[in-house]
């Protein structure tokens, strides 16, 4: 059959075609009408992972945002925020819920548990791309319901998410608070520790050590000039103690010198004079011998004083030794305890900073514990859709009218096949073999009408 008897066949039957076309569409209308719709309301929901996190920030930090998403999704389809929803919608009071419980003859189960089956059923969470969001979609006959309960599971989550972190930072808020009585009555402890044994060993504070080593370099110091001293004064009273410049400088014994000097020139003018018995003569040798025996007398008394000092100054180094040695003593003690109490302090420096930080985190955990906050938050509210999400009626009408106009146009070629009918020359010349001499329209033309029966 050429392509052009088809196309005229097709025409020719272009009511059949039509009529199949419009049955099918008019039965999926008719099944459209009839066939339950359910409507999808669809709430969404941010996560920042930068915002507060219940107590554990460093290991919430590690999780990456595909594995937090599809964990909190999981949390959303829960049995505990279903029941949640259940509760702050009131759905076991509603009278049409519980008839169409009643008329499933769900007697194995409570109607509180068939709920919470369902609105899981009909619960989808799904993440967006490439985002933090997660998408809150729920199914049912009724448009409102269906916004009703995706917004419901929405804020029952953020709900029951402040109330899993703030619970979490109260029992952690509750153990750093035990802990810190601990490391308070360790810190108390270290602290009476050097208390006592600072007060045991007479240590005022820890500034007696650098007092003590000042002490010490001022004896020793002391010690060195004593030392030197009585090194010089022992070299002065020595056998000649006599001749030494300390006895032989003093004023008394110059001046004796002096005066005997002057008595000897005068003996010695006086001889050369008048001879030795002469009465100046011997008064003059008188007075020499008085003058002699007076610096006879304070040399030995300048001496006995050279040797008095040194011996005062032998004491004193003695003394100064003995004195350095005892200090020597004393810091070597002080050093012991010096050390002993820096090993104290250090125990409580070191219970000071746990001190300090089990404070901090138990401060952080009493302020977490009441912040009215969390890291997810409903971003858009679920609104009654307009149009249902089953049956898709527009995809549907395409669907049957696609169908209907294949469908129809099928039988029509079926019907032609099955029997054929000449409607152009080249069918004409195709079934006898005979050439075309010539065309007219039965139709307008007479002949044509009195063959089809008219005048």
């Amino acid at each position: 059959m050429f392509s052009s008897d088809m196309w005229a066949a097709l025409r020719a039957r272009w009511k059949l075609i039509l009529g199949i076309f419009a049955l099918t569409i008019g039965l999926a209308m008719l099944w459209i009408s009839t066939v339950e719709r359910s409507y999808v309301a669809r709430a969404s929901l941010l996560f920042d992972e930068k915002g507060p996190s219940p107590a554990l920030q460093e290991s919430s930090a590690s999780q990456d945002d595909r594995s937090l998403l599809g964990t909190q999704a999981d949390i959303i389809k829960s049995d505990a925020v279903a029941r949640r929803v259940i509760v702050s919608e009131r759905l076991l009071a509603d009278r049409t819920l519980a008839n169409a419980w009643a008329k499933g003859g769900h007697k194995a189960g409570s109607f509180e548990r068939w709920l919470t089956t369902d609105l899981l059923a009909q619960l989808e969470v799904l993440p967006e791309r490439d985002t933090n969001v997660l998408a809150v979609r729920f199914r049912a006959s009724n448009p409102d319901f269906a916004a009703r309960i995706a917004n419901s599971f929405a804020a029952n989550f953020v709900s029951m998410r402040m109330q899993i972190s703030t619970d979490t930072a109260k029992q952690y808020a509750s153990w750093f608070q035990q802990r810190t009585n601990e490391v308070r009555a360790k810190l108390e402890d270290a602290q009476s520790r050097v208390t006592d044994f600072q007060r045991s060993h007479g240590i005022v504070d820890g500034s007696v050590l650098a007092l003590e080593a000042d002490r010490l370099s001022a004896l020793s110091g002391q010690l060195a000039q004593a030392e030197g001293g009585a090194a010089d004064l022992r070299a002065r009273a020595g056998t000649r103690v006599t001749e030494s410049p300390d006895v032989q400088s003093t004023a008394v014994i110059q001046s004796l010198r002096q005066q005997a000097a002057i008595s000897e020139a005068k003996i010695g003018q006086l001889g050369s004079n008048y001879g030795p018995n002469h009465p100046d003569m011997l008064a003059a040798q008188a007075e020499l011998a008085v003058l002699r025996a007076k610096l006879g007398s304070e040399t030995s008394t300048a001496s006995r004083s050279v040797k008095v000092a040194s011996s005062a100054a032998s004491s004193r180094e003695s003394q100064l030794e003995a004195l350095v040695s005892q200090q020597r003593a004393r810091m070597l003690a002080l050093s012991g305890n010096q050390s002993e109490v820096e090993a104290l302090q250090n125990d409580v420096a070191t219970a000071q900073k746990a001190y300090d930080a089990v404070t901090q985190r138990l401060n952080l955990m009493r302020l977490q514990s009441g912040l009215p906050t969390t890291n997810a938050q409903q971003v858009d509210r679920a609104t009654p859709p307009l149009l249902p999400a089953s049956p898709n009626v527009p995809l549907l009408v395409f669907i049957a009218a696609l169908a209907g106009l294949v469908l129809g146009v099928l039988t029509a070629v079926i019907l032609e096949v099955r029997r054929p009918l000449v409607r152009t020359s080249a069918g004409l010349m195709e079934a006898t073999d005979a050439s075309v001499i010539g065309r007219f329209n039965f139709a307008t033309s007479r002949p044509g009408r009195i063959l089809a029966g008219g005048m």
